[in-house]
């Protein structure tokens, strides 16, 4: 699951509680977390311990980008955060796990983003960064699953996506890893639905090529947050 609930103290108070309604619901076993600021994990930390463990980065002056986990279902077997680039002056981490599934003993690597809004450059960075990264884990491996998740604030039709997913090179550079979106894996030739309240589509879940995914949906945040949370199931 990916979700951006805002990062706004002022209304948080009114919304907190429909924000850990709509994480309960959705029951995703990771959620990673977008433009949550300390009071906020805090709170969720405290509202959700019953059901998940909230895995923090301590990233100075970053909202951290948290990643909740089932509790009992996974075993933690790395963590880390990479830059993925800077907005004016304001660092932006890929946050990672490396997740052993207790139930099925499959290892996956799970990647939490939130790209800058603008300029472009910097999204291209952040793009190039994060593929990298997937790529650099890869190697060596036993083809370890990876699933990347965030508010990328790129449409399908931008060259950060085309990037991503089309293999179109960034000033020359070429994106290292097949990576394919879970919506269109689970909802062919489905528009996907609006994942703000702006009526843009730019959370994603992302997968490697040739990943079992079974299901994607985009839910409603109810005004809750500005963005609606995303889920995919994966037959690892």
């Amino acid at each position: 699951m990916s979700f951006n609930i805002l990062a706004d103290r002022r209304t948080w108070n009114s919304r907190r509680s429909g924000i850990v309604d709509i994480i309960l619901d959705l029951d995703a076993d990771v959620v990673g977390l977008q433009e949550a600021l300390d009071t906020q994990r805090a709170y969720l930390e405290t509202a959700l311990a019953s059901q998940y463990e909230l895995i923090e980065f301590n990233i100075s002056g970053n909202y951290d980008n948290p990643i909740l986990l089932r509790n009992n279902r996974f075993t933690l077997l790395d963590q880390g955060t990479d830059l993925g680039s800077v907005c004016q002056g304001f660092d932006r981490y890929i946050t990672w796990l490396l997740l052993n599934d207790n139930e099925t003993d499959d290892e996956f690597y799970f990647y939490n983003n939130h790209y800058c809004i603008t300029p472009n450059v910097n999204k291209e960075t952040h793009a190039i960064n994060q593929a990298q990264l997937i790529d650099l884990h890869q190697s060596g491996t036993a083809n370890r699953s990876a699933i990347s998740v965030g508010d990328f604030n790129a449409r399908r039709n931008s060259n950060i996506m085309r990037y991503l997913l089309n293999q179109v090179p960034i000033d020359g550079i070429s994106n290292p890893v097949d990576l394919d979106d879970t919506w269109d894996i689970a909802n062919p030739n489905t528009p996907k639905p609006p994942t703000t309240e702006r009526g843009a589509s730019i959370d994603w879940i992302l997968t490697l090529e040739g990943t079992n995914v079974t299901d994607a949906f985009v839910g409603d945040a109810d005004g809750y947050s500005d963005h609606n949370p995303l889920t995919a199931t994966f037959d690892l």
